[in-house]
């Protein structure tokens, strides 16, 4: 299951008696957990875990991992699964974590809020290399402060003086 860094994660079990009946009733302190960190360190006394009945013997359990990678839940109930019931959860970094930069770039790149600097001309006044930044607003573009990125620019030319590679390099 993949997950969140920095965000709250829910999974949900359930609790069956002997009979394969649901167990309802039980609370956040009829149940042990463990809970085990990418560096496999065991932090269940450092993030909290808190279960919840749903109804019908489900139970919810959430937690917030605090670094990425492979997390893994063990919970344990003395009288139903005193051997543990356990989940594994994979915490990734989503795109959409950075959708809105990605969103200002692209926007850049249109050439809106966009500025060449530092140009450099060969002998055939045909631009060379430069930089080139993008911004978030008109009034930072004219001013040169706050930009969002910095590109490289590079230009090959042929003998006839024709643009014959051109590249632009985040920086």
């Amino acid at each position: 299951m993949e997950i969140r860094k920095d965000a709250i994660t829910y999974d949900e079990f359930i609790v069956i008696d002997e009979d394969d009946n649901p167990v309802t009733g039980l609370v956040d302190g009829n149940f042990t957990r463990k809970l085990y960190d990418p560096d496999k360190n065991e932090v269940s006394g450092t993030i909290s875990i808190t279960i919840s009945e749903i109804g019908d013997g489900l139970y919810k359990v959430s937690f917030i991992p605090n670094k990425l990678g492979n997390w893994v839940l063990v919970i344990y109930n003395i009288t139903y699964f005193p051997w543990g019931k356990g989940n594994s959860y994979q915490c990734v970094t989503y795109i959409r974590d950075n959708v809105m930069e990605l969103l200002r770039r692209i926007l850049g790149l249109s050439q809106e809020n966009y500025r060449v600097i530092n140009p450099v001309y060969d002998g055939n006044n045909s631009l060379i290399n430069g930089k080139i930044r993008i911004f978030p607003t008109a009034t930072d573009c004219n001013n040169n402060t706050n930009h969002i990125a910095e590109y490289q620019i590079t230009a090959t030319y042929d003998s006839q003086n024709r643009m014959s590679g051109y590249k632009v390099i985040k920086l």
